[in-house]
């Protein structure tokens, strides 16, 4: 499932065919997936409902689906599971060019395009 995704703090950029729903596969115990149709934009939010939540620096076991990453920071899994497990791209308004990164794409535009208003 793959999903393009804004800037979640009002980016104008939106791809043609956007998808910004998923349904969760969050183990939500005895590997029953939690099954919630979600707004990926609310991802972190319906994350924290699973116990993805305390200090950033605390670590949590990615239980996305069957995901067998090593267990990360709490700050990583949204990321992770936006990158990883949904493919969720932001895309450059200047030249459409996908990052799975909003940093990265950020920095692109600042590198790339550095004149766009």
């Amino acid at each position: 499932m793959s999903a393009i995704l804004p800037d979640l703090y009002n980016d104008p950029t939106v791809a043609a065919n956007f998808s910004n729903h998923t349904i969760c596969l969050w183990d939500s115990g005895f590997g029953i997936p939690c099954g919630a149709y979600i707004n990926v934009s609310d991802l972190s939010k319906h994350l924290r409902m699973h116990g993805v939540n305390g200090p950033a620096n605390s670590v949590i076991s990615c239980a996305w689906g069957d995901c067998g990453r090593a267990p990360m920071k709490r700050e990583s899994v949204v990321r992770h599971v936006e990158e990883v497990h949904l493919q969720v791209k932001y895309l450059c308004d200047q030249c459409g060019a996908p990052f799975s990164r909003r940093s990265t794409r950020n920095a692109h535009v600042l590198k790339s395009h550095p004149h766009a208003s």
